[in-house]
């Protein structure tokens, strides 16, 4: 069997994002499904004409949720499911390529309807050039710790026997994130929303195995 060293190299850095991703949920309740039908058109009406105004920064949307369904609950003394309504819902996937213009896009959403955000999650294109750069970080980080473990026993790193990649994961640095409403002292009525950074770091990993060779 071969001998090898088999280590894992590790990157980490932190950069500006790329875009960032908000899902959006319009959601009503009325006593019939017509009616619930309805008021979330009415609902998802003035949600649509806020994604007109903010074209320019929007990539992309989907629909990822769309229903019209009884809202039922368990009546413990009748021993039967009771049906109090119908709730409507709508969730729209919204990817923003200004993360800088995300707050003003919530709070505008906000301010016209009665709506549910989560979000942004930042991310990174593709093809953005920090996925190769901490790459190349990573499989250097692995040389230096074969060598590392080869000089402390004696013994000389070869070639390359294999290469594995658990991959690249992303998360937002410290904080996953925060959405703050702040009022100015002179402006109480004008509350705003501020994002943190639209930062992300990245860490990648690559599993490599190294043949040994005598010491020199």
């Amino acid at each position: 069997m071969e001998e090898l060293i088999i280590v894992r190299g590790t990157a980490t850095r932190t950069c500006a994002a790329d875009r960032g991703v908000l899902v959006v949920t319009a959601r009503v309740k009325q006593p019939s499904a017509a009616e619930s039908e309805r008021a979330l058109a009415e609902l998802t009406t003035r949600t649509d004409e806020v994604l007109d105004r903010f074209v320019s920064i929007i990539s992309g949307t989907s629909t990822v949720a769309l229903s019209i369904r009884p809202n039922s609950y368990w009546h413990s003394e009748s021993g039967r499911t009771v049906i109090d309504g119908h709730v409507g819902e709508r969730g729209v996937r919204i990817t923003i390529v200004d993360p800088a213009q995300a707050g003003s896009l919530i709070r505008a959403l906000y301010d016209a309807a009665s709506v549910e955000v989560s979000g942004p999650d930042w991310e990174l294109v593709d093809d953005n050039p920090v996925h190769a750069q901490i790459r190349r970080e990573a499989a250097r980080d692995a040389r230096q710790r074969a060598e590392q473990y080869a000089d402390g026993l004696g013994l000389s790193v070869g070639g390359v026997a294999f290469v594995r990649e658990p991959g690249i994961r992303t998360e937002p640095p410290g904080l996953a994130r925060s959405l703050s409403f702040q009022a100015d002292a002179e402006l109480a009525s004008e509350p705003t929303i501020e994002l943190s950074a639209a930062e992300i770091r990245l860490s990648a990993s690559v599993e490599v195995g190294f043949r040994i060779e005598p010491g020199r």
